[in-house]
């Protein structure tokens, strides 16, 4: 089941605004790269629900309630087709380090480092290695996973998991605990870093 939130209710305790039915969904995680859904819709009388910034919410091998800012709309006479991001990914835009320099710390202490500054999202990690990284002015999705040879994944390594606005870096492939427990289909077992999963 997939439900929708308008981008005025944050209330994702709660059940969603209105309940979808895509003729297709489509969740592909890119181990350390990109996440993202895939989604068509037809054009009926839900039509008005699914715009730009709206949350949409399922079932993941992550856990059972994920959610997923759509941000790319396409629409024609029969269909809407939307893409979607995980809602951590919001932290591009609303955290931001502008100068954080953990010296000498673990991954969770790095991270706690990172985040103390921003309430709305967490962090865990078990890396044990320490290290030393400096963050001047980067939005925290650029300082845990970007380029930069400064970013957490560059010094610390690791690999990350988003579940909701909780970020994930575990030393041990993360895909070995991804388990399937309904009747949506897992299209590719992770092969490679890359599982698709359809709704």
């Amino acid at each position: 089941m997939i439900e929708i939130y308008k981008p005025e209710n944050t209330e994702y305790s709660m059940n969603g605004d209105m309940t979808l039915n895509p003729t297709e969904c489509m969740l592909t995680m890119n181990l350390n790269g990109a996440w993202s859904v895939s989604m068509t819709h037809p054009a009926d009388d839900k039509l008005e629900y699914l715009t730009e910034n709206t949350v949409i919410c399922g079932e993941t091998p992550v856990g059972k309630k994920q959610l997923f800012r759509i941000r790319n709309i396409t629409k024609n006479d029969s269909s809407v087709t939307c893409t979607a991001y995980p809602i951590f990914f919001d932290s591009k835009n609303d955290c931001f380090l502008f100068d954080v320099r953990p010296t000498e710390k673990n991954g969770q202490e790095t991270l706690d480092i990172m985040l103390a500054s921003n309430e709305k999202y967490s962090a865990s990690s078990d890396i044990k290695a320490v290290n030393t990284s400096y963050y001047i002015q980067k939005n925290f999705m650029e300082a845990l996973n970007g380029d930069d040879e400064n970013s957490f994944t560059s010094r610390w390594g690791g690999e990350i998991s988003y579940d909701n606005f909780t970020v994930t870096v575990k030393f041990q492939k993360i895909n070995k605990e991804w388990k399937i427990t309904n009747n949506e289909t897992l299209i590719n077992a992770l092969t490679g870093g890359y599982l698709e999963y359809q709704y």
